[in-house]
């Protein structure tokens, strides 16, 4: 009997050991293969190798990774803070308000694409300009767009007065191919430059228009910011909006203590995310000082 109790007491604690042991891992939802979100996840893995256990779900933006999180299919999620703000502010989704941020990020420009004005001739021989030349020659045109950057180009055309149609497409090979076959006027992205994809887009055909809002319209969503891709136009005027780690406000003591220990990895190896060669050069802007959410604590 005695020996039948010891063996039992052995088992139980080599079980409680191993359950102990077995690690706790998160879902975390970013965005496609290559995105600026995609590729910071990649980064803070690569530094932070045993502060938790997170698993990537590639999606297709901000929109998909907020209805992801508040329906309890992942832990974390890489989200467009005016994105957020959308849903508390103007959905009055009272879910919202309840996430936090885990670590604020670095802000992506908002890029809008136009085909390359042309000039053309009328039969008396008079030269005009067709095409657009800023955000709000599009007054009455069509706008395509994906993901996340729907909500922003509800929130411009809310924002601006300036009544454009959004066309919403399921990624970003369906939006381009309808600006390239004349289906929409432009396309608007919310992305971090430099954007590879843009880069390599053709500057006889393509350029990148000036987001001429005010900007007293359009405070506590967006900041200025500046677009440099030489080929598309030096210096081109726009806003940006910042990019969060945001998390539920969880409180089972397992789950808070891998997201406190990512999170406090993550802060402590800024210096190192911003001077690894290979990883994203948007580190180079990021604080994780800069923040207009509640924190998770």
């Amino acid at each position: 009997m005695k020996h039948l109790i010891q063996t039992s007491i052995v088992t139980l604690i080599i079980s409680t050991t191993a359950q102990a042991a077995a690690p706790i891992f998160l879902d975390v939802a970013t965005s496609p293969k290559g995105s600026t979100a995609s590729d910071m996840f990649r980064d803070i893995g690569r530094v932070c190798t045993n502060a938790s256990f997170l698993r990537q779900r590639q999606t297709s933006g901000s929109v998909e990774n907020l209805e992801l999180l508040l329906g309890n299919q992942v832990s974390l999620a890489f989200i467009q803070l005016d994105v957020l703000k959308a849903r508390d502010q103007i959905d009055k989704d009272p879910r919202a308000r309840e996430l936090k941020q885990l670590l604020p990020l670095n802000f992506d420009e908002i890029h809008l694409i136009a085909r390359r004005p042309q000039q053309k001739k009328n039969v008396f021989g008079k030269v005009t300009t067709v095409g657009a030349a800023k955000f709000s020659d599009l007054k009455g045109k069509k706008v395509g767009t994906w993901g996340g950057s729907v909500i922003t180009a509800n929130v411009l055309k809310a924002k601006s007065g300036v009544p454009i149609t959004i066309a919403e497409y399921r990624n970003r090979e369906d939006t381009m191919n309808a600006l390239a076959a004349g289906q929409v006027d432009a396309v608007l992205s919310v992305v971090g430059q430099p954007a590879d994809w843009i880069k390599t887009l053709d500057a006889n055909r393509y350029t990148l228009l000036p987001i001429d809002i005010p900007t007293d319209r359009v405070n506590g969503f967006y900041r200025q910011a500046t677009l440099r891709y030489p080929q598309l136009g030096s210096s081109v005027p726009t806003y940006a909006v910042q990019r969060i780690l945001v998390t539920r406000d969880f409180k089972t003591p397992e789950k808070r203590a891998a997201l406190l220990n990512y999170q406090k990895c993550a802060l402590s190896k800024l210096t190192a995310l911003q001077e690894t060669e290979g990883f994203h050069p948007k580190w180079n802007e990021v604080t994780f000082k800069e923040s207009d959410w509640p924190w998770f604590r």
